[in-house]
């Protein structure tokens, strides 16, 4: 993934056209929902289509995200391409439209994940009526607490379901033979024992390879962070595996042990017992940046699903290609040749890439992840021939 830079003022060209549009849109559902405009009270026109009219049209419409995404010229907006999006050099958020914004946030507020359109909303009690994104100094006494979470900022947003289904579905497409990626919502332990029950099944109908499973979870319901495992099973012994690989992405100084390992330890205790913790080995890439206390909202990290995304392609794309060394190869052996299935994060020499060039491709790939949900929304209602050739 490049990144390319959209020069401002094009950018605000085209949330001019956008706002000229959606205004269109919205007289004419006045037009003829005149009856639903409840919050119009002693308003003009002008004043409501200003202040409440996009609210009303949310609250008296049954799928809101659909029904504007039927006017091909919001839904070319709204999808548009990353290149065409100007991004603020120092947090990193996207200049929106005023309109825009509040249809991300009254999505949100709808409360159905459909809707939810990753990384450009903020939470509803940061919300103004109206669906703005209320000013921090506005947040009421004693919330410090809503003022320390990251959720402020597009870059700092922690990912919803709809980020980790679109990446399940890529990972699991490498699926093929001997080689399970196990990628879905839940935690590890119930995914370790799917893998010990698959085992067992195929040792049953009387499989004899090893399978080789790449696990991408969160840890557990007390650790939501999220890790990748690689398991080799012998089906004639699910019981124990023949080797545990864990991933996890926090920065550290190897070869000491991440920030999160105790939670990887605990959830295969928990379905393969003590001895486990002898044959575990620490595969973790330095790619996530420690969130401190204190720090500008911005500049924290909260990618951990795309780097755990890259981590468990990589070991696919390893376990295909160099089988042997997945079998045998020592851990740093294993480690290094993962770089080079990593080139998001990594240069070809494999040295990690500097941290301004790690933020800028999270920063495509959360936009991507919305434009995805946003194409995905258009093709459902098969109302757009070829979304990809939309400005």
């Amino acid at each position: 993934m490049e990144p390319k830079i959209c020069i401002k003022h094009v950018a605000e060209a085209a949330n001019r056209r956008f706002e000229r549009e959606i205004q269109r849109f919205l007289r004419s559902w006045i037009q003829y929902n005149g009856d639903l405009t409840l919050l119009r009270f002693d308003q003009t026109l002008e004043q409501y289509l200003e202040n409440d009219a996009l609210r009303d049209f949310f609250l008296h419409t049954a799928h809101p995200i659909q029904a504007i995404l039927e006017n091909k010229c919001i839904a070319r907006h709204l999808g548009r391409r990353v290149e065409v999006v100007h991004f603020d050099p120092l947090s990193g958020d996207p200049l929106l439209s005023r309109t825009e914004q509040r249809i991300y946030n009254l999505a949100r507020r709808m409360d159905s994940e459909q809707m939810h359109i990753p990384f450009r909303s903020v939470q509803p009690n940061k919300q103004t009526p109206a669906g703005d994104t209320a000013d921090i100094n506005t947040y009421p006494a004693g919330s410090e607490e809503i003022r320390y979470n990251s959720g402020n900022h597009f870059t700092s947003r922690s990912a919803n379901g709809n980020v980790v289904d679109q990446h399940s579905k890529r990972c699991t497409a490498k699926s093929e033979g001997n080689l399970h990626v196990v990628f879905k919502r839940g935690f590890l332990e119930d995914r370790l024992k799917e893998v010990r029950e698959l085992t067992a099944v195929l040792g049953e109908a009387g499989e004899t390879q090893v399978q080789i499973f790449v696990i991408c979870s969160r840890h557990s319901p007390q650790e939501g962070h999220f890790g990748v495992s690689l398991l080799v099973m012998d089906s004639s012994r699910p019981d124990f595996p023949c080797r545990v690989m864990v991933c996890d992405t926090l920065l550290k100084e190897l070869p000491q042990h991440p920030r999160w390992w105790n939670h990887f330890i605990t959830e295969y205790t928990q379905v393969f017992g003590e001895a486990i913790i002898e044959i575990v080995e620490d595969l973790s890439h330095p790619l996530q940046k420690v969130n401190v206390k204190g720090d500008e909202p911005y500049r924290h990290d909260w990618n951990c699903p795309y780097y755990a995304a890259a981590m468990a392609e990589a070991l696919a794309d390893l376990v295909k290609v160099s089988p042997e060394l997945i079998l045998n190869g020592n851990i740093a052996e294993i480690h290094n040749a993962m770089k080079t299935f990593m080139p998001d994060y990594y240069l070809q020499d494999n040295e990690l890439k500097d941290r301004t060039g790690i933020q800028t491709i999270n920063r495509l790939k959360r936009w991507m992840s919305g434009r995805n949900l946003i194409k995905q929304l258009v093709a459902e209602g098969s109302r757009m021939e070829d979304f990809n050739t939309l400005y």
